[in-house]
Parts: C-alpha cells; sequence; structure tokens
C-alpha cells in the first residue's frame, strides 16, 4: 500500500484547516441570525481563505464535497455541512501528529483541541515552513494509531456516544489513508 508522501499530507492538513476554520465560521454565523455586519466579515474571511488557498496551491489538494462548501457564500452551509465540518479538525489532528507536529494523539475519547491544532499551522509564520518542518511517522506508529482507533470505531458503532463515535470515525478515516494513499482523503 504506498502511503502518501509529507507533501500530500501537508497539503491536506492545511486544506483541513482551511475547511475547520470555515466550518467555525458557519457555526458562529447561525448563532447571529444573518446580522449584516457578520455576514460582511465571514465574506472576507472567505474571500481571504480562496486566496490563500490559491496562494499556497492547495486548490488542487480539494476533494470534491470540500471546493464547493470552501467556495460556497458564508451562512450558506447546510447544518450537516457545519457539523461535519466541524468533526474534520479529528483527521486534521491525527495529520499534524503523523508530520510530527504534535507528540501524541489524545486518549480516544478525548477531542483534539481546535486552538492547539491552528498554533501548528501559525507557529512556523509561513506554510513553507510548515511544509518543511513535517516528517511522516514511521509505518508502525501509524499502524498502532490505526489498530486502536479502528478498535473504538467497533466499540462506539451503534452507540448512544456520538462524540466518541465521531472521534473514532475520523481519526480512523485519516489513519486509513495515511497507510494507503488510494483510501478516500480525509
Amino acid at each position: 500500500m504506498p502511503r502518501p508522501t509529507a507533501d500530500q499530507v501537508a497539503d491536506r492538513a492545511l486544506v483541513l484547516y482551511a475547511l475547520v476554520r470555515r466550518a467555525s465560521i458557519e457555526l458562529a454565523l447561525e448563532g447571529f441570525g444573518g446580522d449584516a455586519v457578520r455576514m460582511a466579515q465571514a465574506e472576507r474571511a472567505r474571500t481571504e481563505t480562496d486566496r490563500w488557498l490559491e496562494r499556497e496551491s492547495l486548490a488542487g489538494a480539494l476533494t470534491d464535497v470540500e471546493r464547493p462548501l470552501l467556495g460556497a457564500s458564508s451562512g450558506s452551509w447546510p447544518r450537516e455541512a457545519v457539523v461535519d465540518g466541524m468533526w474534520r479538525k479529528e483527521a486534521f489532528g491525527v495529520l499534524l501528529w503523523s508530520l510530527q507536529h504534535i507528540p501524541s494523539l489524545p486518549a480516544p475519547d478525548d477531542e483534539f483541541e481546535e486552538s492547539v491544532l491552528e498554533s501548528v499551522i501559525t507557529r512556523y509564520g509561513s506554510v513553507s515552513s510548515f511544509r518543511a518542518n513535517g516528517s511522516l511517522r514511521h509505518d508502525g506508529e501509524i499502524e498502532e494509531a490505526w489498530l486502536t482507533a479502528d478498535a473504538w470505531l467497533g466499540m462506539t458503532e451503534g452507540s448512544e456516544d456520538t462524540t466518541t463515535a465521531s472521534i473514532s470515525a475520523e481519526r480512523f478515516r485519516a489513519l486509513g489513508w495515511l497507510r494507503d494513499a488510494a483510501a478516500p482523503a480525509p
């Protein structure tokens, strides 16, 4: 199974960074009920994200689902997309861990903190520095983490604990892709 390269993982992490940030904005907009000032701020952020994705050559790393979501006007995401986008932080965290930007994964029933994930991206000062400072963990570490995620996913399937089930599903998907680049991207 060919694994994705460090560059591919870094690009997916950067796309997920943009997606999670946008989902956070969409979630906040739900609470503001169409406030014109907040909508204008969100649109400026969306436009800047579009420019950033283009400038950093990330447009090609977007999936067919992400492309229309990130290009959509602010406040237009369906509720399900907002929720899914917020959970992508778990896949984002796994990718940062796989690049050794984070020393360890949280417990399987403990979420990544969004502020910690964002600080990993911003602490380097530039995307090129972020990319240059990541190196993939060894196959055995990825495999061990995948086995743990697989076990937790199996334990939470159909359970009432939707938080742990969502954590497990996102981590499992990300680790599956890290094991095999042909698997669906997280």
